[in-house]
């Protein structure tokens, strides 16, 4: 199965002023609210006042809020849809404006300035003639392809561009109508989403400074290469597991003029700025509104086998480039670096992450083995996974389950790691504090033996969370990458390589594609020789706690053996992260606890004993 994101072009120039053109006839910049004349439809939704476009001076104010619109005319207010403060389920409305005579038009353009982020909701012009008939109305999708937590202004290389500016071509149901209407469509319900969880509570989409036009507004000359570009299959990649990195990068024309001749060179530097390697795809004719897809570079290019950082750049040449509109988004450049152990998606974090849909949750990252050795030839382990959370402060005394997951394939082709796919063979679990702050946090894969790495199989390092409440843990997160071009370039040659897995509602199956390609959570594998040492926490001797019989049918018993009188906690997990038994220790010492299994599912289950001496993890299997 292959997977990509096509993203197809309708964002043009910064406007340089709002005001009348030659060929401009129809206005509006809501300077002081939305005209009378404009009719605010709402097909879908509740009855609060949030929930149809409403006139602001301030921008959006929910839980996820994006920026305020930055347009020309903003000092005066502006239009929105704020999905996010609203968040009440389908939501379908319409902003429209009034009839417009275009009868004496023979190309109608609309162009207007934005701020919008994308959730599982979709943004739209439609133009119509019949207002009792909405289905009837022709459909133009401002953001074609864009995915989960992406801007709009992704497809011009700057994600957070604000104002995004739209320039879309309206003539084949405006041009020579005498009266024709306009609408901004957001909508967010079952079509849109995976999930009924997931419908109507996206971010918002923000509005101002409509025109429409006789003139065509393109640049003669605007080339870039747009985000839709390979990179590694790993911010960092360990030594023994360097393989070949492929190019593919899609490149868009959105200018007005046709390109006879367009080249797109790859070129990699190490750390002393030595040119390591270069390729280049020679292109014929790029006409305008078209973008040039899948086309695979030649070569590849293999690191040695040595710790080193690399710099990956894009850069297109043609002819015309000295006068692109936009010159900075003609290169796209990436790092990757080679470590001695390390496995991670991420240089560092960008920001946090969580679904909105369930605060319990499974998220991680997919790394795959290419070598079961490291480079001097001894056995590769599993040793160490560490990730990082943005708001530990919030969570003291709470658990989560750190898992590593063997995935051998992808047997169904279907982008998700089902359980009958994969198999647990590291499980660990981690106690916040409370004073972690913004540090990694790193625990052993496995609190029993090491786990020795299979080449070929895939491994998914994921930390599991699990609440009864509405306590939300965000994993600190990166967008520096987006993997949907390389996952479509190693798909496409039958050695796929993923990014993040991520699981809602901890229901056992982690999709591939997550929150989107382009974020991943900071999540790293270590590997290595074989070691038994722990890195955050001090672990009781052995023998000071243990627990029998195991298996365990009707009971096991946690037996205590401690010098000194402790106090801590006692709980009990399963293999979902979920809680199964928790209790508070006080003064144990010489002690016995017995914790009732007969009516608990047959299966592998975490019995973790935190003190203030050290903590203790054992995995027990119940069978009936």
């Amino acid at each position: 199965m292959q997977f990509k994101r096509y993203i197809i072009a309708v964002l043009g120039l910064v406007l340089a002023g709002f005001g009348a053109q030659a060929q401009d006839f129809f206005m509006e910049d809501f300077a002081g609210g939305i005209p009378a004349s404009w009719s605010n439809v709402k097909v879908a939704g509740d009855n609060a006042v949030n929930s149809t476009w409403v006139y602001t001076l301030t921008g959006p104010s929910g839980s996820f809020s994006t920026d305020p619109l930055a347009s020309t005319t903003a000092s005066g207010g502006w239009v929105m849809f704020d999905s996010d403060a609203n968040c009440s389920g389908n939501q379908n409305v319409w902003l429209i404006t009034p009839a417009i005579d275009a009868s004496d038009k023979t190309a109608v353009w609309l162009k207007f300035q934005t701020f919008y982020r994308s959730f599982y909701d979709i943004a739209q012009v439609r133009v119509g003639t019949n207002l009792n008939d909405l289905n009837a109305w022709a459909t133009y999708e401002v953001f074609p392809g864009i995915t989960p937590n992406d801007f709009g202004g992704t497809a011009l290389g700057d994600p957070e561009l604000n104002p995004q500016n739209v320039q879309i071509d309206l003539s084949a149901d405006a041009a020579g109508v005498a009266a024709v209407y306009v609408a901004f469509q957001f909508l967010a319900d079952g079509t849109t989403a995976p999930s009924a969880g997931l419908a109507g509570c996206a971010y918002n989409w923000q509005i101002d400074d409509v025109i429409l036009t006789e003139t065509d507004p393109r640049p003669a000359n605007q080339m870039q290469v747009n985000t839709f570009a390979a990179v590694a299959p790993n911010a960092v990649t360990p030594a023994s597991q360097v393989e070949p990195i492929g190019f593919i990068a899609d490149i868009a024309n959105f200018g007005s003029a046709p390109n006879p001749e367009t080249t797109l060179s790859m070129t990699i530097t190490n750390s002393a700025g030595a040119t390591v390697f270069t390729d280049e795809l020679v292109y014929g004719l790029i006409g305008p509104d078209s973008t040039a897809e899948n086309r695979f570079f030649a070569n590849e290019f293999t690191p040695p086998a040595v710790p080193e950082v690399y710099t990956a750049t894009y850069a297109l040449d043609y002819e015309g480039s000295e006068t692109d509109a936009i010159p900075g988004n003609n290169t796209l450049e990436f790092t990757f670096v080679v470590s001695d152990s390390l496995f991670s998606k991420d240089l560092g974090a960008t920001r946090s992450v969580a679904p909105a849909a369930d605060d319990s949750y499974t998220y991680g990252n997919t790394y795959t083995v290419n070598s079961s050795t490291d480079v001097d030839g001894t056995d590769l382990f599993a040793r160490y996974i560490s990730f990082g959370v943005a708001n530990a402060d919030e969570l003291a005394g709470r658990f989560v389950t750190v898992l590593l997951l063997e995935w051998p394939s992808d047997a169904d082709d279907d982008f998700i790691a089902d359980q009958d796919e994969y198999t647990i063979v590291g499980f660990n679990s981690y106690e916040f504090t409370g004073e972690e702050g913004n540090d990694l946090i790193t625990v052993l894969a496995n609190d029993g033996d090491p786990v020795q790495l299979n080449a070929g199989s895939s491994y998914i390092a994921a930390i599991q969370y699990e609440t009864a409440d509405d306590q939300a843990m965000f994993l600190l997160g990166s967008e520096e990458f987006d993997y949907a071009a390389m996952t479509f370039y190693t798909d496409s040659l039958d050695r796929i390589r993923y990014s993040a897995a991520l699981d809602v509602g901890n229901e056992g199956s982690l999709s591939m594609v997550g929150f989107g390609q382009d974020i991943v959570p900071v999540v790293r594998l270590s590997i290595g020789a074989a070691t038994t040492t722990r890195i955050s926490e001090v672990s009781l001797p052995e023998g000071a706690v243990s627990a029998f019989p195991n298996p365990a049918d009707a009971f096991v018993n946690v037996d205590f053996n401690l010098e000194d009188a402790a106090n801590g906690t006692l709980t009990m997990f399963n293999t979902q992260g979920q809680v199964v038994y928790n209790r508070s220790l006080a003064n144990v010492t010489n002690d016995r606890i017995k914790l009732e299994t007969n009516e608990l599912p047959a299966g592998t289950y975490l019995i973790r004993v935190s003190t203030e001496q050290g903590v203790r993890n054992m995995k027990v299997t119940v069978q009936h």
